[in-house]
């Protein structure tokens, strides 16, 4: 998750969602060790957003005010098509 879409959230929230991540970390780390997550990345993701909502938790508790943007779905841009240089003739 976004470190802008957990600053829509309160502090109160962001508690509620450490606590089900870290269970969740809790239970995926026993899977990662025996052999049973397909995902062992699930592990590292679950630890950064943990950690993002921690900075958060701790931006609004010690008055930091960062304005949140408003969640938009990620369009695809159109990408120009690269230009070929032409070579030198010697």
């Amino acid at each position: 998750m976004d470190a802008g879409e957990l600053r829509n959230f309160t502090p109160e929230e962001l508690n509620v969602r450490v606590k089900q991540w870290k269970d969740e970390l809790f239970r995926s780390r026993f899977k990662a060790q025996t052999a049973e997550a397909r995902d062992t990345s699930v592990v590292r993701k679950l630890r950064r957003d943990i950690a993002r909502a921690l900075t958060v938790i701790g931006e609004k508790n010690s008055g930091v005010v960062i304005a949140a943007k408003p969640v938009q779905e990620k369009a695809v841009e159109d990408k120009p098509a690269k230009k070929t240089a032409k070579k030198k003739k010697a």
